[in-house]
């Protein structure tokens, strides 16, 4: 298996189970901001079916809706890896200080949009940055560049929350750059990867990978039931682009009106109404259309949450 480098460090993973969760917080709500500046986000999408948008931050979760920004009030983990799905999310991380949590919290999921989360694996042992996960399925997928006696090196996904895992080949992967891994919201079997040589694609859980388009430097991709989105970084132009499994041809995307829009980090689409998308650059710009793309409103700049 060749060596894989991450654009944002190494992912770590192995893979010791548990099946413990916690008790709900009953006081658990979002509530008027309290502190309006981000300085690490770690992923955002529209969990429990939306319609807010919730950012996972080194402190806590934030969500925007038509009041605005509000802030969890409580359960201030530093949630790694985030991933939204239908039910909640699931992701990895740290716990608040003065948690009574391990740390790290390994792989978790909560249904009950932070107030609680069930422990399904690597519980105290392991934090992973990069996961992916299937909206609707629940399908995870992590990649492993650290062998372990449990997990060795590579591709692994598991059809039932953690409990096992599988191993898969990446037979025809060539790049050495992965920026991210997504997984299609219904389609157990289907992963792509985001890399410096383009988008590549698998229907088969990842044995066998072919190459869809030859974009240079994703930095991030999505998918939805009929294609997805991607950013790519080349010749210091930052490009956001619309593209269908079924098409060759590809829409790009009109990006916010800024003098110099940063390389993309995250992208978010709402699962109810595909022209309602959110993008996040990495020095924590946040924008937010609903018309894909004609129109932009600016949610943070340089992480200061807009009022």
């Amino acid at each position: 298996m060749k060596k894989i480098k991450m654009y944002a460090g190494l992912l770590l993973l192995i893979a010791i189970l548990s099946a413990c969760s916690t008790t709900a917080n009953k006081s658990y709500t979002f509530e008027e901001v309290k502190n309006s500046k981000i300085n690490h986000l770690h992923g955002m999408g529209y969990i429990n079916g939306g319609p807010e948008i919730v950012i996972s931050t080194h402190d806590g979760l934030y969500e925007y809706g038509n009041d605005g920004w509000k802030e969890a009030n409580s359960e201030k983990h530093d949630y790694m890896g985030f991933q939204a799905i239908r039910e909640g999310f699931f992701s990895s991380g740290h716990p608040e200080p003065g948690s009574n949590y391990k740390n790290p919290l390994g792989l978790v999921k909560s249904t009950d949009r932070g107030a609680s989360f069930d422990q399904l694996a690597f519980y105290g042992e392991i934090d992973f940055h990069y996961l992916a996960a299937g909206y609707d399925s629940n399908a995870i997928y992590v990649l492993n560049e650290t062998p372990t006696k449990d997990m060795p090196t590579g591709l692994h996904y598991s059809a039932d929350e953690g409990s096992t895992w599988k191993e898969s080949s990446m037979n025809e992967f060539s790049s050495e750059y992965i920026s991210n891994l997504a997984a299609h919201p219904t389609r157990k079997e289907m992963i792509t990867l985001g890399s410096k040589d383009g988008l590549f694609i698998s229907k088969d859980f990842g044995e066998k990978f072919s190459l869809f388009n030859k974009a240079k430097m994703v930095t991030y991709v999505t998918l939805t039931e009929a294609g997805g989105l991607y950013a790519n970084f080349e010749d210091e132009i930052v490009k956001l682009t619309l593209f269908a499994f079924d098409s060759d041809q590809e829409i790009e995307i009109q990006l916010p009106k800024k003098q110099q829009i940063e390389p993309i980090a995250f992208i978010a689409v709402n699962p109810e109404n595909q022209k309602e998308f959110a993008i996040a650059t990495y020095n924590n710009d946040i924008y937010l259309t609903k018309d894909e793309g004609l129109n932009w409103e600016t949610l943070a700049e340089s992480g200061k949450l807009a009022k």
